[in-house]
């Protein structure tokens, strides 16, 4: 016989999760005493449930493997929400556990609100953002349940899953003989029809001379790396990534030209819009990614490929593929190159990708030399340099996310992340512990946040002091929310609410901040100096919060945007067309028919 919460933590240490994060709590008080009690894994005590969830994908994005995460009844499951929502929108494995009031004291289908002391439906809740959410009835159920939610978790299109256990349940005495278990059955379907479509799409890459790959997320999950570098090197197909792709593979890779999208760069958009074949793998292809011209994306393709694993993304409104294709993107790369046969590399379309993404650099001369503040894109520019290759580095929203992710340039082994999809303020800095312990030793963790994501949870500083977490903590500090900021400045006459100090933020002291959790502390203030002192701030022992002096009305750029109509109308751009707008003679200058 054996504690039921004993099981449930032997069970996540049987599938190799070393660590738990959790805030503990009276509803789930027999899970936090198996935890204690655990002998191959470690809980993390954050402060905060949100957080708790944050750190938790962050783990599993690093390691590449499900993260874990144990709450409470009540609040405690619903401030953990905002988390599984990031998990769901970006595809990430992850195994929420909560504690729940007795089972005799669950409304169950009663209609009342609450009956237990913090009782809260959060199966309800999560339903729609999880692969599985169940609550645990009867202890002998336990093994299925744990079984089934881990596999739905990992397999497919991997997401979160949440399991609540009343507390009764948790310390009931279970025989482990006379549980049931979960049987897999995960077998490709019309294995034939697969393969003949992926032959379909080979004979198109062989006829199309301006082919582009387009690589999401779900080629890092399903851990494609060899097989694509293999398909690259061979076969000379430009290529492009998402932001949650962008540390795939090396930036110095000949093929590779860069990150299209709505905060992509000109060059690589102009690419996309060139491109005469367009494939694309594993990306779900978001309006991030398209821009808000869904129908006008990728234009000139005269045969669009969407080969992801989910089919409800495979069929959305308004994305016109030609050939779509429901598979894995490992067992697809490996299909296409054994189907690949007399395909002609075309140094013209090449030469054009070369050029034009060279035409249109994110670093301009005018953000090195800009001697008043730090410029952001500069920063990323230098601090992309100094990066070793096996350091991390997670952002926040906002000019940290969307600045960063546009200039980065990934160094083979290091790892870039963030969440692209749910995009919560706040996220970066408790990603930032998740990542850590996913991590080695040797991995460097770099947090890059802005002065409003940072005070979301700004309470995991305590967890970082507590642990002694080594996170180098850099802080955009461009004094309120600069991307909410712009948008009410071009969108509304100027109306600014709710986004700098003058119009109700305040921000604290971050030296003062520094000292109280017993952090080192740098400032910089402008770009002088800017490659040297920045050394001192990633390779200062322990963790350490470097706060970043920007222009407040430091501009965002380039970027997609919709231009303003008659009577205020918002009119879509097309992809190639970003803020700032270029005359229609450059425009047209930058068509591949045009260019040869």
């Amino acid at each position: 016989m054996i504690r039921l919460a004993d099981y449930v933590i032997q069970f996540l240490e049987s599938k190799r999760i070393n660590t738990v994060f959790t805030v503990s709590g009276g509803g789930s008080i027999f899970l936090c005493d198996a935890l204690y009690k655990a002998k191959k894994l470690k809980y993390i005590a954050c402060h905060h449930e949100q957080a708790v969830a944050y750190a938790t994908e962050g783990f599993a994005r690093v390691k590449n493997k499900p993260g874990a995460a144990v709450v409470t009844t009540g609040p405690g499951g619903t401030n953990a929400a905002s988390g599984v929502a990031c998990c769901w929108i970006d595809s990430v494995p992850a195994i929420f556990i909560s504690g729940q009031v007795f089972l005799n004291q669950t409304i169950g289908n009663s209609g009342v609100r609450q009956i237990g002391v913090q009782e809260f439906d959060i199966v309800s809740m999560v339903k729609s953002s999880t692969k599985y959410a169940v609550i645990v009835k009867k202890p002998e159920d336990i093994k299925f349940h744990l079984e089934k939610a881990y596999h739905l978790s990992t397999t497919g299109r991997p997401g979160p899953v949440w399991i609540d256990i009343p507390a009764n349940i948790q310390n009931a005495k279970i025989e482990l003989k006379k549980l049931k278990g979960f049987k897999e059955t995960s077998k490709i379907k019309n294995q034939n029809l697969l393969d003949k479509k992926i032959k379909l799409v080979a004979k198109a890459l062989c006829k199309h001379d301006r082919p582009l790959i387009h690589l999401g997320r779900g080629v890092k999950i399903s851990n494609s790396e060899k097989i694509f570098k293999k398909f690259i090197k061979k076969f000379n197909i430009p290529f492009v990534v998402t932001w949650n792709a962008d540390d795939f593979v090396d930036s110095n890779q000949p093929m590779y030209f860069g990150k299209p999208g709505a905060f992509g760069s000109r060059g690589s958009n102009f690419i996309v819009q060139n491109c005469n074949l367009y494939l694309s793998i594993g990306t779900r292809l978001p309006y991030m990614v398209t821009g808000y011209d869904v129908k006008g994306f990728a234009k000139r393709a005269k045969t669009k490929i969407m080969v992801d694993i989910d089919p409800k993304e495979l069929n959305k409104k308004d994305l016109q593929m030609n050939i779509k294709i429901k598979s894995d993107a490992r067992y697809f790369l490996e299909k296409l190159y054994k189907y690949m046969k007399n395909f002609k590399r075309n140094s013209k379309w090449i030469n054009y990708c070369k050029k034009t993404r060279n035409k249109y650099p994110i670093v301009l001369d005018s953000m090195k030399k800009q001697k008043k503040y730090i410029n952001s894109y500069y920063f990323v520019n230098v601090l992309s340099e100094l990066l070793n290759k096996k350091d991390v580095i997670i952002t926040d929203m906002g000019f940290s996310f969307t600045t960063s992710h546009q200039t980065l340039e990934a160094k083979g082994g290091q790892k870039f992340h963030t969440n692209s999809g749910h995009a919560p303020m706040g996220w970066g800095l408790p990603a930032s512990v998740g990542a850590y312990y996913a991590g080695e030793k040797k991995n460097r963790i770099i947090c890059l946040t802005g002065d409003g994501g940072f005070q979301l949870n700004i309470q995991e500083l305590a967890t970082i002091q507590h642990n002694k977490i080594p996170i180098k903590i850099f802080i955009f500090n461009n004094r309120g929310y600069l991307t909410i900021k712009q948008t009410q400045q071009l969108g509304f006459d100027g109306r600014i609410m709710g986004a700098d100090k003058k119009s109700g933020l305040t921000f604290p002291n971050y030296k003062k901040i520094s000292e109280s959790h017993q952090m080192k502390y740098f400032k910089f203030n402008s770009n002088k100096n800017l490659k040297s002192n920045l050394k001192k701030a990633i390779n200062a022992q322990g963790s350490s919060i470097c706060e970043l002096v920007m222009d407040p009305n430091e501009e965002q750029i380039p970027k997609a945007i919709n231009k303003r109509g008659p009577k205020g109308k918002s009119i879509p751009t097309k992809l190639e067309d970003m803020y700032p707008f270029l005359s229609k003679q450059e425009l047209n200058s930058n068509n591949y028919e045009r260019d040869q």
